[in-house]
């Protein structure tokens, strides 16, 4: 039974408690004429007072009967209400729960996540180091051949140079 449920339950309640109060001013205002009207009526006093006495005694066991219905029903409503809130709490007080076991089990979840996303970057970061490393030591090679290549070169055109300046002196 959810909230709605309990309000319209409540409403009944109220309507009932009402009804209940109608019901005894009525049974109050039928013995106050059932009364008066023996008072009134052609008899003799001894029967007269037997009326009344029996009419009093009709009513108030009519009044007491239904009042004690009225507290048994609101007693049983009050009953079924303690109940239902009891159920609304504890469904309520699951439905916490499950919130929290699911978000703690999210919470780790994130955080595994993390973690492997944190190593994944890690490995990227030795693997990026590893290959910087490797790019420097291939420069550092490439740069010495180079050197190499260029003093050869140098030599090789120098050589020629020389070589070439010394046919030009001997042609002159």
């Amino acid at each position: 039974m959810g909230l709605f449920d309990y309000l319209e339950e409540k409403r009944r309640e109220a309507a009932m408690k009402r009804n209940a109060k109608e019901a005894g001013k009525f049974l109050v205002g039928a013995s106050v004429g059932t009364i008066l009207g023996l008072l009134f009526a052609p008899q003799s006093g001894e029967e007269t007072r037997k009326n009344i006495a029996d009419k009093a005694k009709e009513t108030a066991d009519s009044v007491e009967s239904a009042t004690r219905d009225a507290a048994d029903t609101i007693q049983i409503k009050a009953y079924q209400a303690s109940e239902q809130a009891k159920r609304t709490y504890a469904g309520l007080k699951d439905k916490v729960e499950d919130k929290k076991d699911q978000f703690e089990e999210d919470k780790e979840v994130a955080k595994a996540k993390a973690h492997a996303i944190g190593e994944i970057v890690k490995e990227g970061a030795e693997d990026v180091k590893s290959d910087v490393d490797k790019t420097k030591e291939d420069i550092k090679e490439t740069s010495k051949d180079a050197k190499k290549d260029l003093e050869k070169g140098a030599k090789e055109v120098k050589e020629d140079v020389e070589h070439a300046s010394k046919k030009i002196e001997k042609n002159k």
